[in-house]
């Protein structure tokens, strides 16, 4: 990127005045200065504002208003603006004349001199004038979430309830004690959800294409857009690649999430069953402006907008996982117009991990969800101000607390560029927040007269306790607000709830408690508990103070023996059965439970990373690394290729990596490798995943197993560990 420095020139002049001689002289003795002074059209006030606002991500140039009355844009030519375009609704777009002929802030510009400061102050001068309510830059803002890892295609499988066989995988609905509530409602074909997002992949197999109801394409620009044409009324998504990395696919595995063909024997399940999905694609190459997504808004709401269309029904609930930094009026306007239709609009809190407040999350009308782990703690990477309205399962890719050798990310659809269909494990706020966008369409199945207003009381009303979140943070719970928009829970079915739904004892806790609820009317009965596989180190005992005869308000203390415990991380599943009174059916709820005995093992193993082509499996990179490194590597100088990306341990110095009994892993995931494009002159990071121990060579491609790759290098080397 050519970089350009901007500076002053101070020049010196000199002024001299020729000595008067008595009686006087022959020419004039004073010189003349002229000059321009520029007047600031901010003041110093308005002047940090801008820079403030210049430095958040924005399309140079470009100031975005909302009008006071739709389709009506005030000539501001006067104040150094053109009209770009204003269309039907309420937001228009001005060109900042002075802008077009500075530099932007990627090319090491000082910010004063800047195209994204002068549009900035533009925006500024402009947002009190006549026919205009609120003015600010066109902002540009991010999907919300991480893509990491990936699971098989589904093959099948059972299940209990629904049938989906990627369902043990979902522990995120355990949490939110999700199972419960389909129980009393899997939702309703009346209820609207719309996914402002990438777009989606609709021909992945685990949606049902009668869910969908017409959305848009709401992204203007062509480049942006990856369909030539700008807005259009297809909202397919075209990808987000950059060359660099490989397209996200964000909004399939959001809408997935929240609406993924459940019960139908294949893959994942959805939190809502049948309601269905309004797709609005909002972001696209380079992320998405808040003209695009206010424009998105509008269409979801049924109210007047830049597609020049609108939706047969309204939206009950907007799911958005998106953001940036700061402040938007015009979010906050097209927000605002949208609850006041009665949409019910959820957001992503963000993930830069600060209590720095995150838009359109922190806008009032919006519900804002920050992200849980496993173990119902505030996910590493979750904002936490004190704008945040509920929280929910986002994951943590760095973890796998209930041992099922799979990162605790969300499971969700995915797609390739390449064309194929999968199911891919995120972590993000943007996993957080369709769980409470498909919940509350759950609320709106059980309860169709129940309002935005009602939908927000009852989500933030109903939710666990026993949780320690910032700013006393409120998880959701599904089945407590399904009851409450219901009318409470005496008047459903009797149902028990285990709380919290996973227990990690670490390396020194004894004992940990579980509390049992009722959650519904009538008796439950006659507890049995029992473990898979069974353990003899743990056991189970009612520490209530007077256990009632029914179970309600029970306190399990879940005890371990150590002395029986074996070195490192030690796993097992508590299952406890339960009969309602006067039925002879036994029902279940399982706790994930972990032990860690004595401190982490520390691998002494070198673990060789290695870079093979993808048609040959010959070796073409390798780097050795250690824990000394914590196993991080780098590959250089890696020329332009399709790769496939290994790592494992070489324990039988044969040179070659995985053998039976080796670790061994591909990125993201051993069962579904991808390729990896790389071309020339690029840098590729965050290329991590999981080793496991190999109980049989994989010699299979087809299988997702692989046969042993060569070492370019065995052994230990003098440039073992030094991956960055």
């Amino acid at each position: 990127m050519s970089r350009m420095r901007v500076g002053w020139l101070l020049g010196s002049v000199a002024l001299g005045a020729a000595s008067c001689g008595g009686g006087g002289g022959g020419g004039s003795t004073t010189s003349t200065l002229q000059g321009q002074v520029t007047v600031p059209a901010v003041s110093a006030q308005g002047a940090r504002r801008a820079a403030e606002h210049a430095r958040l991500p924005m399309v140079p140039g470009e100031v975005v208003v909302w009008l006071e009355q739709p389709g009506v844009a005030p000539d501001l030519t006067a104040q150094g603006l053109d009209l770009l375009r204003s269309d039907r609704g309420p937001v228009a777009v001005y060109r900042v004349r002075e802008a077009t002929a500075r530099p932007s802030m990627a090319d090491a510009v000082q910010i004063e001199f800047s195209a994204e400061y002068a549009t900035a102050t533009a925006a500024l001068a402009v947002e009190d004038a006549v026919g205009i309510r609120d003015a600010e830059p066109n902002y540009v803002y991010q999907r919300t979430g991480l893509t990491t890892g990936t699971a098989p295609a589904a093959t099948g499988g059972g299940g209990t309830i629904p049938n989906d066989p990627f369902l043990g995988f979902q522990w995120h609905y355990d949490q939110l004690n999700l199972r419960q509530a389909w129980a009393l409602t899997q939702g309703s074909a009346s209820t609207v959800v719309a996914v402002i997002d990438t777009g989606i992949v609709a021909a992945h197999p685990d949606f049902d294409p009668g869910r969908f109801v017409p959305g848009f394409d709401m992204i203007l620009d062509p480049a942006s857009a990856g369909d030539g044409n700008g807005r259009d009324p297809n909202p397919n998504d075209e990808g987000d690649g950059n060359g660099l990395q490989p397209s996200s696919f964000h909004g399939t595995h959001v809408a997935g999430t929240i609406g993924a063909r459940t019960n139908n024997s294949l893959g994942i399940a959805g939190v809502d069953w049948t309601c269905k999905l309004m797709v609005l694609r909002a972001l696209g190459k380079g992320g998405g402006t808040n003209e695009d997504i206010a424009n998105s808004i509008l269409f979801a709401a049924r109210l007047t907008n830049a597609s020049g269309t609108l939706p047969a029904q309204r939206a009950d609930v907007i799911n958005m996982s998106l953001g940036g930094p700061g402040s938007s009026s015009l979010l906050t306007n097209a927000c605002n117009a949208a609850d006041a239709e009665g949409c019910l609009i959820v957001a992503a809190a963000g993930n830069d991990n600060t209590s720095t407040a995150f838009t359109p999350a922190s806008i009032p009308v919006v519900v804002s969800v920050g992200a849980t782990d496993l173990a119902r703690r505030r996910a590493p990477y979750s904002n936490f101000s004190n704008t945040i309205d509920l929280w929910a399962p986002g994951g943590n890719m760095a973890a796998d607390l209930n041992g099922d050798q799979r990162p605790d990310g969300v499971l969700s659809n995915m797609a390739t560029d390449t064309g194929t269909f999968l199911f891919a494990f995120e972590n993000g706020t943007s996993m957080a927040s369709p769980h409470v966008a498909g919940v509350a369409a759950l609320l709106k199945a059980a309860n169709p007269v129940l309002t935005s207003t009602n939908l927000r009381a009852i989500l933030t009303g109903n939710t666990q306790a026993g949780v320690s979140l910032p700013n006393n943070g409120r998880l959701m719970d599904a089945l407590a607000a399904v009851q409450g928009a219901l009318g409470g829970g005496t008047g459903t079915a009797p149902v028990l709830v285990a709380t919290p739904t996973a227990l990690d004892f670490g390396q020194n806790s004894n004992a940990e408690f579980l509390n049992m609820e009722n959650r519904g009317g009538g008796r439950l009965v006659s507890p049995g508990f029992g473990t898979s596989p069974n353990v003899p180190w743990l056991t189970v005992t009612d520490a209530s103070t007077n256990p009632p005869a029914n179970i309600s308000a029970d306190v399990l203390r879940v005890a371990i023996n150590r002395a029986s415990l074996a070195a490192g991380t030690n796993q097992t599943t508590l299952t406890i059965g339960y009969l309602v009174e006067g039925t002879t059916t036994e029902q279940t709820v399982d706790i994930d439970i972990r032990v860690q005995n004595g401190a982490p093992p520390t691998s002494t193993d070198t673990v060789f990373v290695l870079l093979v082509d993808a048609a040959t499996l010959d070796s073409i990179a390798q780097d050795d690394t250690t824990a000394a490194a914590q196993f991080r590597y780098t590959l250089a100088e890696v020329p332009t290729g399709t790769y496939l990306l290994a790592a494992g341990t070489d324990r039988d110095n044969d040179g070659f990596i995985g053998d039976p009994g080796e670790l061994f892993g591909m990125w993201p995931l051993l069962d579904t490798p991808l390729d990896l494009e790389v071309t020339g002159g690029t840098d590729l990071s965050g290329l991590d995943f999981l080793l496991e121990e190999l109980d049989s060579t994989p010699t299979s491609r087809t299988a997702g197993r692989w046969q042993p790759l060569r070492l370019l290098r065995s052994g230990a080397t003098e440039d073992a560990g030094r991956g960055q």
